[in-house]
């Protein structure tokens, strides 16, 4: 079992089932649990909620930087711009930053990816 759920992941970006299925959630989630494994080590259950946290926000930056969805998008009458995507995408950075640093890692921001410094 991953960090976080896909439901985690879905409260915190509004994505919905037809735009992303589970499967694609928990396939990004065990990536962004793996990043975790190997930056800070494993965590045995229960997962502390700072890590369930990193795994959330390390899965949705995944999600957002996906061609499809970086320019925007709609959810019945909720419609997410691409200046939107930017601004969460900036904020969860600050939130994996702060969460890493709490552990004694320093990352800095490429494209796509996070990279310990």
């Amino acid at each position: 079992m991953g960090y976080c759920s896909a439901s985690d992941v879905r409260i915190l970006t509004g994505i919905t089932e037809g735009m992303v299925s589970d499967g694609e959630i928990e396939s990004l989630i065990a990536l962004s649990d793996q990043q975790i494994d190997d930056d800070l080590g494993s965590f045995d259950s229960p997962v502390p909620t700072r890590i369930k946290h990193l795994s959330t926000l390390l899965t949705a930056i995944k999600i957002y930087t996906r061609p499809d969805l970086r320019g925007g998008f709609s959810v019945g009458e909720v419609s997410i711009s691409n200046q939107q995507i930017e601004e969460a995408l900036n904020h969860w950075m600050s939130e994996v930053k702060r969460i890493y640093a709490y552990y004694g890692t320093v990352v800095q921001e490429s494209p796509s990816t996070l990279k310990r410094v």
